[in-house]
């Protein structure tokens, strides 16, 4: 019964269902039928469909920190000078790739009931690591974390979730709609680490 591929399958299906219909609008035995296992193969791996959206979950963060990992003890100076090169090379092909998840921990995190929005354990998450990272005196981790959040996750995540509709809707071509968004985020976010030393 334990057949790692079908775990695997039924990771992806879920995010493909939870985005089409949302967390809430998702059932079990939706997974179970797209995904081609059978219910019982979904509970043999999972508790329940809150145990699912948490592996996502945990496997977006430990991926996303695996990713900043790569840059330790970097200056605010040199990851402004950065933010378009990796941005291009690394996050958009992470976001890309993750849309589809994307979509599904925002409309989880926009909840009025949640305490603790899936979005905010992916900021507690990155900045917990920089801060290990960080040698400077003058760390202000409130400011960090709402600085990510606010100037870069949201943004980010806002971006990679619309662009197709966006350009449609706003008949724009995807190569400018995404210079653009390159431009005004760079001085957006690139501004704060500009402007830290």
């Amino acid at each position: 019964m334990n057949n790692p591929n079908a775990r695997e399958r039924i990771l992806q299906t879920a995010i493909k269902i939870f985005a089409e219909k949302s967390f809430e609008g998702s059932r079990i035995d939706e997974i179970a039928r797209e995904a081609k296992v059978p219910k019982s193969l979904i509970y043999y791996h999972f508790k329940s469909k809150d145990e699912i959206l948490e592996v996502l979950t945990t496997n977006f963060i430990n991926e996303y920190l695996g990713i900043i990992a790569a840059k330790p003890g970097e200056t605010h100076q040199e990851k402004a000078q950065e933010i378009p090169a990796r941005m291009k090379n690394v996050y958009y092909e992470f976001g890309l790739k993750n849309a589809d998840l994307l979509r599904v921990m925002l409309i989880d995190s926009l909840k009025k009931s949640k305490d603790a929005p899936i979005l905010f354990k992916v900021v507690e998450a990155m900045i917990n690591k920089e801060s290990e990272n960080t040698c400077t005196q003058n760390y202000n981790i409130q400011e960090r974390r709402i600085a990510e959040f606010f100037t870069s996750f949201i943004p980010m995540y806002a971006y990679l979730c619309f662009a197709d509709s966006w350009t449609k809707y706003f008949n724009i071509e995807r190569k400018e709609f995404d210079k653009l968004f390159m431009k005004v985020y760079t001085e957006t976010h690139g501004a704060y680490h500009k402007n830290h030393d």
